[in-house]
């Protein structure tokens, strides 16, 4: 097997393709069955939604795709949870910044 491209994907995505890969080949491996399973569950936001909050979460031009997959995967919903979600990435947001972000998350999260 070859890795074509290697990056983070939200939540939405990775439930779209295995749902895909589901109908076209019903026989999926137990890693796959097990997060399928899990994305069913946890996974919030239609994949529409998913690329237009990531879109805007790129448009405000201080986050890394990274930081944006994680962003749409949690859809935190306060100040310190989008804190808590970027300084694993080692990221200081300021107070607008961090306001920024959560304005484009509760706008999703409802």
């Amino acid at each position: 097997m070859n890795v074509i491209e290697e990056r983070k994907a939200t939540f939405a995505e990775a439930k779209a393709l295995l749902t895909k890969r589901k109908k076209d080949a019903p026989e999926m491996g137990y890693e796959q069955s097990n997060t399928l399973e899990y994305l069913e569950k946890f996974s919030d936001l239609a994949p529409e939604d998913s690329k237009k909050m990531e879109k805007e979460l790129e448009g405000l031009g201080f986050l890394t795709p990274a930081q944006v997959a994680d962003l749409v995967n949690i859809l935190p919903k306060k100040e310190d949870t989008v804190r808590a979600v970027l300084t694993r990435e080692k990221l200081s947001l300021n107070t607008e910044q961090v306001k920024e972000v959560l304005k484009v998350c509760k706008k999703y999260a409802e």
